[in-house]
C-alpha cells in the first residue's frame, strides 16, 4: 500500500515529465497537477485520507445514514396514517351532512303534505260541504211542499244520504285541518290507534307507556306511520287476538315495540318482497334507528324500534 510520501513522489514526477516531455501536454493539466485544490480536486493527503477511511467512520457513516433512512420512513408513515385520518373524518362529515340534507328533506316534505291537507280540508268545507248543504235544502223543501205526493218517500231517502255525507265531510274535514300528528302527544296518537282496533272487534290491542317527552312532528309522524303498518299487517295477515305496544322513553332514547299472537311469517320472504315493510325500515334509519322485526309460525310478530336520545333531540 503506497504511503503519502510515495504520493507526493509520483506527483513530482509527473510535473517533471510534463515539462521536460517531449510531446506537448496541455496546460490545463499541468494546473491540474500543480493546484488540484484550485480545481475542486482533493488535495493527494487528502485523497489518501478517503481512501483510507478507518473503520470508525465507516461505522458513523452507516449510522448515519441508516438514522436517514429510518427517518424517511416514518415521515412516510407519519403521512399515511395523518392522510388516513383526514379520509376518514372527511367521509364521517360527509355523512353527517347527507344525514342532516335528508332529514331536512323529509321535514319539508312532511310540511308541505300537512298544507296539502289543511288546504284540502278547507276546500271540502268551503266548497262541497257548502253544496251539499244546498241540496239538502233542496229536497227537504220539496218534501215539505209536498209537490210530488209518490216521491216522498224517495225525497227523504235522498236527504238522509245528503245529511249522512255532509256529517261524514266535516268529520274528515276537521280532520285535515286540525293537525292531530302536530298538536297531539305520541302516546296519544297510538292510543287512538287502539281504540281504532277495538272498535273493529277483530281482536284487543293494548298500549303501555313509560315517561314521555316532547317530541317534533318528523319523530312522531315516523314512528306512528310505523306502528299503523305494523297494526294493518297484524289484522290483515296474522289472524291474531292480541296486539301489544309498549312506549318508553328515558334518557337513553326512545323504545317503541309491538307484538301480536297470529300465525307469523317467513321474515326473509317478505322482507326480500314488501314494500310497507321497507318503507317501515326506511323510516327508522333516517332516523338514525335501529329496526328489528322478528316472527315465528305459530309464535306470532314482534317489532323493536329504538331511537338514541341525540337522534330523537336533533331532529
Amino acid at each position: 500500500m503506497p504511503g503519502t510520501a510515495d504520493l507526493l513522489r509520483g506527483q513530482h514526477a509527473l510535473l517533471w515529465y510534463t515539462h521536460h516531455a517531449v510531446l506537448p501536454v496541455p496546460r490545463h493539466f499541468l494546473s491540474l497537477l500543480e493546484h488540484p485544490v484550485h480545481h475542486g480536486l482533493p488535495d493527494v493527503p487528502v485523497l489518501f485520507n478517503i481512501i483510507h477511511m478507518g473503520e470508525s467512520e465507516i461505522k458513523i457513516f452507516i449510522i448515519l445514514t441508516g438514522i436517514i433512512v429510518l427517518v424517511f420512513i416514518t415521515g412516510i408513515i407519519i403521512f399515511i396514517f395523518q392522510y388516513r385520518e383526514r379520509k376518514l373524518l372527511y367521509n364521517k362529515e360527509k355523512a353527517m351532512i347527507e344525514e342532516q340534507h335528508q332529514s331536512d328533506l323529509l321535514n319539508k316534505q312532511l310540511e308541505i303534505r300537512q298544507q296539502t291537507m289543511q288546504f284540502i280540508g278547507r276546500e271540502l268545507h268551503d266548497s262541497v260541504t257548502q253544496k251539499l248543504t244546498l241540496a239538502s235544502i233542496y229536497t227537504q223543501q220539496m218534501e215539505f211542499e209536498n209537490l210530488y205526493p209518490g216521491m216522498q218517500e224517495k225525497l227523504k231517502g235522498i236527504s238522509t244520504i245528503i245529511n249522512d255525507s255532509l256529517v261524514e265531510l266535516r268529520d274528515l274535514s276537521k280532520s285535515l285541518t286540525e293537525s292531530k300528528i302536530e298538536n297531539s302527544s305520541l302516546s296519544d296518537l297510538l292510543m287512538l290507534e287502539c281504540e281504532r282496533v277495538n272498535d273493529t272487534g277483530i281482536c284487543r290491542a293494548l298500549l303501555q307507556t313509560t315517561g314521555e317527552a316532547p317530541l317534533t312532528i318528523t319523530v312522531k309522524s315516523f314512528l306512528l306511520r310505523t306502528m299503523q303498518e305494523f297494526i294493518q299487517n297484524s289484522l290483515k295477515h296474522s289472524n291474531c287476538r292480541e296486539i301489544s305496544i309498549r312506549l318508553r322513553h328515558d334518557e337513553k332514547g326512545l323504545a317503541l315495540n309491538a307484538a301480536d299472537d297470529g300465525k307469523g311469517f317467513d321474515v326473509t320472504t317478505v322482507q326480500s318482497r314488501g314494500i310497507g315493510l321497507n318503507n317501515m325500515r326506511r323510516r327508522i334509519q333516517i332516523l338514525g334507528g335501529s329496526f328489528n322485526l322478528q316472527s315465528e309460525a305459530g309464535r306470532g310478530t314482534s317489532l323493536e324500534l329504538f331511537v338514541p336520545i341525540d337522534h330523537v333531540n336533533s331532529q
